[in-house]
């Protein structure tokens, strides 16, 4: 009876709060802008010479000229080196980096353009993994045209192959189709995940660089764009193909780093209500879910309730495809394992959650990838 009394209670204050939100969203300024524009592409690409052949060359087909494109990297014995110089891009080679995070190295690139008075009207963000589909840039600069200071791609997996990248990119997927969904319902700034962005080159200018140095320097400008209202949007038709990792080790080691990044970033956050309040709503519904978890462990036994769990994740998993359409490139057999296995990779979650708390100097630690991109 006690836990019913919770439940209720919970369920009550995530109602209220949805609509304390709504009731408290800003309109976010969307000004048009003119046709007339030049941009970057910044890619770091420490020791990625597996990848970043096939990325170079799906943005050489849509961006002739290579010199807006930028390469970042740490040592000129990087095979990425001469890989980037080949295909005609530039490359930018760190000064003695002491930190190596992705933020430090898009900073320090961008700090070197603007120094040398180089003016472009909007920065294009990609991993060195990216391969981007055909008009990815023409079709992105629309939403720049149409006004928005930042436009997500569509994250897609390159790699559906195994049942940990299938999962990994599903997870994006849902990210993107239901999350991201939910928040521009609000209001609220979308959650960047990872890259395949861009974001307008008079923030950059006013920031002087690219200020966003923690292991998650994705969700730090996500945090930097509620904080200052910037005008942003999921552009769903510009898909880019990101490699996932293929191990449950490999990806266990991913996450534990998001979630580092992501406490990080909370203790830094500007104290607003709305941001308070979407934790306060994300904790309580993590709270109610185990508390309607237990209460059916209790009522029916501890096998049972658990099947019962474990079924629910995956007819939520069949959703999260039907939400995703078809957009990830799998076949029936691949999709069938990633549903009965999914449960086990959100549950993996539990050991990330663990490893940070073991861990609390979790540093950034590159992922290997394989390469070999094919669509």
């Amino acid at each position: 009876m006690n836990f019913i009394i919770i439940d209720i209670v919970l369920l009550l204050f995530i109602i209220i709060s949805q609509i304390i939100l709504f009731l408290m969203r800003k309109d976010k300024k969307v000004l048009k802008k003119n046709k007339t524009y030049n941009y970057a592409i910044l890619i770091a690409a420490r020791y990625e010479s597996s990848v970043i052949e096939d990325t170079l060359k799906s943005i050489k087909k849509q961006n002739k000229n290579m010199s807006n494109v930028y390469v970042i990297i740490e040592s000129k014995d990087d095979p990425t080196y001469e890989i980037a110089k080949g295909i005609g891009a530039n490359v930018y080679v760190r000064c003695k980096p002491i930190k190596h995070t992705k933020g430090n190295a898009l900073d320090e690139c961008i700090k070197d353009i603007l120094k040398k008075d180089k003016h472009y009207d909007l920065y294009f963000i990609l991993d060195a993994d990216n391969v981007i589909e055909k008009d990815f840039i023409k079709n992105m600069k629309k939403y720049w045209e149409a006004g928005y200071e930042l436009a997500s791609g569509y994250r897609n997996t390159s790699n559906p192959n195994t049942w940990v990248s299938l999962c990994s990119g599903l997870l994006f997927s849902s990210q993107n189709n239901l999350l991201n969904k939910y928040r521009s319902i609000f209001n609220r700034p979308i959650t960047l995940v990872g890259s395949g962005y861009y974001i307008d080159g008079k923030i950059i200018e006013d920031l002087g660089g690219f200020p966003f140095y923690t292991l998650t320097e994705d969700y730090e400008l996500s945090v930097y764009m509620e904080d200052n209202n910037i005008s942003n949007i999921v552009a769903k038709d510009c898909v880019y193909y990101d490699e996932q990792p293929i191990s449950i080790r490999s990806s266990i080691k991913q996450r534990t780093r998001w979630l580092k990044g992501i406490f990080n970033n909370n203790k830094k956050r500007k104290k607003t209500v709305p941001i308070l309040l979407s934790n306060a709503v994300l904790v309580t519904t993590v709270i109610l879910l185990f508390f309607l978890s237990l209460e059916l462990i209790l009522k029916i036994g501890v096998l049972k309730g658990i099947l019962l769990i474990y079924i629910f994740v995956m007819l939520m998993t069949i959703v999260a495809f039907i939400f995703d359409n078809n957009k990830i490139n799998a076949n029936i057999l691949q999709k069938i394992r990633c549903i009965l296995l999914n449960p086990i990779f959100l549950l993996s979650y539990l050991i990330c959650l663990i490893n940070l708390l073991l861990n609390k100097h979790t540093t950034w630690e590159k992922i290997n990838h394989v390469g070999n991109y094919k669509k």
